[in-house]
């Protein structure tokens, strides 16, 4: 952020910004874009009811904290967006008698457009790790079902097995064999 800041002030100019002005609002208006479609998709589609409540909670929590920080991070592109637009009204004759004007403002939105984009690259981050969790919880489940089925299968079979009516054999007597290594 401070880098790209330090960048727009020290080498950007105004008319370098005019250049630049549309592709920067679309690039910040497609970023914009795809956070509202994010939020728009809401929790995770997921059959709750077999995931534990423990783990439900924290899922949902993560779910709920992403969606603010997805309002965090909308905020500032509107406030970068309007930036951009007012600067694409200013003409250079604007910033006549005060020296390092131009400066100032390219550097401040360098810094805006900076944070913009890492704060998109932060949120593809937590996008993934939410996908990461919702793997882990689903195989979790899947494996808790596994283990239930395979206990009532056994469960099913070994009542089976009793129910059948199979008598309960002795098993017969050990006995040892006689020693002949002495004998010939």
């Amino acid at each position: 952020m401070a880098a790209t800041g330090f960048v727009f002030g020290r080498w950007m100019t105004l008319a370098l910004l005019k250049d630049v002005l549309q592709p920067l609002i679309v690039a910040i208006s497609i970023m914009a874009a795809a956070l509202l479609v994010r939020l728009n998709r809401g929790m995770p589609t997921l059959d709750w009811q077999s995931l534990e409540a423990a783990e439900r909670k924290i899922l949902t929590h993560r779910v709920v904290e992403l969606s603010r920080e997805y309002m965090s991070v909308l905020a500032l592109q509107f406030v970068t967006l309007l930036v951009l637009l007012a600067l694409s009204l200013i003409k250079e004759k604007t910033f006549y008698g005060w020296a390092s004007g131009p400066t100032v403002v390219l550097g401040a939105l360098g810094a805006l457009l900076g944070l913009c984009i890492s704060r998109m690259g932060y949120i593809v981050w937590r996008d993934t790790d939410i996908a990461k969790l919702q793997k882990k919880l689903i195989d979790d489940s899947a494996d808790r079902q596994a283990i239930e089925k395979a206990s009532q299968d056994a469960l099913t079979t070994v009542n089976a097995i009793r129910s059948s009516g199979l008598r309960d054999h002795s098993k017969p007597e050990i006995t040892s064999w006689p020693d002949n290594s002495g004998k010939a």
